[in-house]
């Protein structure tokens, strides 16, 4: 499962989240397919449960959708905006 830093403010203004590190003190706007993909970042999604929704909003194809999320979660990874912490996929099994 995908898990937010939970060191890293956020606030959602008109569909788009604004991220703030406060240990680098840096910022991050993100869009509102973005802020979705941020939004499902809570530990309880996986990658093609992100994937199935930003599908179903914007309609576009799985291969696109997944290859613009895996850039995004790159991007999140290397600014340390990720946890390290791995949740179970499925709690349970």
């Amino acid at each position: 499962m995908l898990l937010r830093n939970k060191t890293v403010l956020w606030r959602e203004l008109d569909g788009e989240a604004i991220l703030l590190d406060p240990k680098q003190g840096c910022s991050y706007n993100l869009n509102q397919v973005g802020t979705l993909i941020w939004k499902m970042l809570d530990g309880k999604h996986t990658t093609a449960d992100i994937v199935e929704a930003i599908c179903e909003v914007y309609e576009v194809e799985p291969e696109l959708a997944l290859q613009d999320i895996e850039l995004l979660l790159d991007d999140l990874r290397s600014n340390n905006l990720l946890s390290n912490g791995v949740s179970p996929a499925h709690p349970g099994e």
